[in-house]
């Protein structure tokens, strides 16, 4: 009885030894699934972080092209209101020279309807003139072409405006040409 029991121990005792290994070899392989888990949570956490500011800076470019193309219409909207001030200059003039019978006449009728319309275009642009005439000289407003000596306007006030200004909001697109009043010499 002594042999089958030292069999049966020593099965018992081996059964024991390879239940430890197992379990020593499984808590091994477990805390081997748990440090590969935690690397790909890092990578995954990593990855994701990657993709939300890749998105981010998406959105962001998308913002900066649309804004820049919304410039660039405002400023080739400017440079072809630019390029009509001139033209409304020369319609001044000639409405300024013509005699009362050209303006009564179908021909002057239609040069201040040309002159009319383009006031009203720029006026529906949001541009609209620097009163000029008799102002203080300011010369975020005004452009001074000269100074001469006037009795009637205080010195540093517009005198004339030789060509006039415009300016959309707070914007000046083309400021105002000016002749400033001097104290009179004598």
């Amino acid at each position: 009885m002594n042999v089958q029991s030292d069999d049966s121990l020593n099965t018992t005792n081996q059964a024991a030894e390879s239940s430890d290994g197992a379990q020593h070899a499984a808590a091994d392989d477990l805390e081997t699934l748990r440090s590969e888990l935690a690397e790909i949570e890092q990578k995954a956490d990593e990855y994701l972080r990657l993709a939300q500011r890749t998105q981010a800076d998406f959105i962001n470019y998308r913002r900066r092209v649309e804004e820049e193309r919304a410039q660039q219409a405002r400023d080739a909207a400017l440079g072809l209101l630019q390029r009509l001030f001139p033209i409304l200059d020369d319609f001044e003039r000639a409405l300024a020279n013509a005699s009362p019978a050209d303006r009564e006449s179908s021909w002057g009728q239609g040069i201040q309807l040309v002159e009319r319309n383009l006031r009203g275009l720029l006026a529906a642009e949001g541009v609209e003139r620097i009163e000029a005439n008799g102002a203080d000289f300011d010369p975020r407003l005004h452009e001074a072409l000269g100074s001469a000596p006037s009795s009637d306007v205080p010195e540093g006030h517009v005198l004339n405006v030789v060509r006039q200004g415009y300016r959309r909001g707070e914007r000046v697109l083309r400021p105002a040409q000016v002749i400033i009043a001097k104290r009179p010499e004598g």
